[in-house]
């Protein structure tokens, strides 16, 4: 995968006060947020970084009585948008194997859409579970993952995270080259650490929520320390 976040996936502000929240307005991605990935063939390791990123959400919260916040995203359009022509995997001919694989003369992009989250705020660092939909090379998957969630001092909010998807789930065939004596494995990990702007109230919420369980938790700690 604010698969931030992918980035305020802690958007559920509606649990700390006990009501339903509002639909927030779509809330872009920051530019400094990045995805990459690694994998692996016979012969060498390599990692593939996203050129291009864009997306937003926009998400809604759930009223619940735990330190879990739970919500969804309204918005239909893509969350992430990885534009394939932009995949540098640091070797030009490798870079258009890749392109090839996945087919992006046709499908020009990789995209990941945001549906349900979930923020366990119990944890020593809030984690957040995410659900969506991947499409790769035209061809639509559920995925789900985990990542944590961290705020910053401008309150900024990063999900970072990483999960394993497999090419030919997506009818992409693994490269093979020379005759087969180079041979990419079926299984990629896709890191990602997704950034979004404290712009909106609900982002600010968020933010100042998380701030107060960590610091409540760093001062419990201290006090038995």
């Amino acid at each position: 995968m604010r698969p931030g976040y992918v980035a305020g996936f802690a958007f559920v502000i509606a649990a700390p006060f006990g009501v339903a929240s509002r639909s927030t307005t779509p809330q872009p991605i920051r530019p400094e947020s990045r995805i990459w990935f690694t994998g692996a063939s016979n012969i060498r390791h390599f990692t593939c970084k996203a050129g291009r990123l864009s997306g937003n959400f926009q998400l809604r919260g759930e009223a619940t009585g735990r330190e879990v916040l739970v919500g969804r995203n309204a918005s239909t359009q893509a969350s992430l948008v990885v534009t394939v022509d932009r995949l540098d995997c640091g070797i030009g001919i490798m870079n258009r194997h890749l392109h090839e694989a996945l087919a992006g003369a046709r499908h020009p992009t990789i995209e990941f859409r945001l549906t349900t989250y979930e923020v366990d705020l119990r944890a020593p660092l809030p984690i957040a579970r995410i659900a969506g939909q991947v499409t790769i090379a035209g061809v639509q998957r559920p995925v789900v993952a985990t990542a944590g969630i961290h705020v910053d001092s401008f309150g900024t909010l990063y999900l970072r995270g990483e999960y394993v998807i497999h090419p030919t789930d997506f009818a992409v065939v693994p490269p093979r080259r020379f005759g087969g004596l180079l041979r990419v494995r079926d299984g990629v990990t896709v890191h990602f650490d997704v950034a979004v702007d404290p712009d909106g109230d609900e982002t600010q919420v968020i933010a100042c929520r998380l701030k107060e369980l960590l610091n409540g938790k760093e001062g419990a700690h201290a006090s038995h320390s």
